[in-house]
């Protein structure tokens, strides 16, 4: 779990939210996923990137008519001030802290989210990342002193072409 992440504000723009993911990881944050908080400090969603320009494009549609750049950084310009909460996604899984990595897995593993929100009585603790997720279960599956997986010989050709 991710102790150190980037929280905004439910009623933050589209626009601070980009300058934050920018700013953000020129200072060398992770902003593949940004915690949102409400107005009572308690956690309201998780945001991405993608969700992000999702949100700017809203049902703008690319066709033919659409075809004119100016018609689209116009539909970009006036969805700038959108807050974030009007893209936020309805059903957001959470676990707490202290989550066994099985379970995280698993919830991971039915889902395409990107991260898992940790909270403790409301408030966000941590991110987990799916690909740290990931990453936990295959070192176990993979560890010969627990009788997981060994990478053989097939592996070892494999990385030498």
């Amino acid at each position: 779990m991710k102790k150190r992440f980037i929280r905004i504000s439910t009623v933050d723009t589209l626009r601070e939210t980009i300058e934050i993911i920018l700013h953000g990881e020129e200072r060398g944050y992770n902003t593949a996923a940004i915690a949102i908080i409400n107005q009572d400090g308690n956690f309201a969603g998780v945001i991405t990137p993608n969700q992000v320009a999702l949100g700017l494009l809203g049902d703008y549609e690319s066709n033919e008519a659409s075809s004119d750049p100016g018609n689209f950084h116009r539909n970009l310009e006036n969805r700038l001030s959108i807050t974030v909460d009007a893209i936020l996604s309805p059903e957001q899984p959470t676990v707490d802290p202290e989550t066994p990595l099985a379970t995280l897995a698993k919830l991971a593993g039915e889902s395409d989210l990107d991260c898992i929100p940790a909270l403790f009585e409301g408030r966000i603790e941590g991110l987990v990342f799916t690909t740290d997720i990931f990453k936990k279960v295959a070192a176990i599956a993979l560890s010969p002193d627990d009788q997981g997986i060994a990478l053989g010989e097939d592996y070892e050709s494999l990385e030498s072409r």
